[in-house]
């Protein structure tokens, strides 16, 4: 008895399973849950100081922006260094 991972069908094509596809499905799931079991659990207000002004923002809020700002920040960065490199020292 011969075992095919055929579609259901009967039409005898084998299904391929693409494994990295498979992880990168269960990585991003993972990385769903967490994030909202992160977000629920950081719902409580706190107070930020800017220069002058003074704020009240839920934690999750504040963590996000700072996520936000340093990937751009890193964004930024690495194009003012990757056309650095592309230019080179000029002799």
């Amino acid at each position: 008895m011969s075992e095919s991972m055929g579609s259901g069908d009967g039409g005898g094509e084998p299904v391929v399973r693409d494994r990295r596809r498979d992880a990168r499905l269960v990585s991003t799931g993972v990385a769903a849950v967490l994030l909202v079991w992160f977000a629920l659990a950081n719902l409580q207000d706190v107070e930020i100081h800017f220069w002058v002004v003074s704020t009240k923002s839920p934690l999750i809020v504040v963590v996000a922006i700072s996520v936000l700002l340093g990937s751009l920040v890193s964004v930024l960065l690495s194009r003012f260094v990757r056309g650095r490199r592309r230019d080179g020292p000029e002799d």
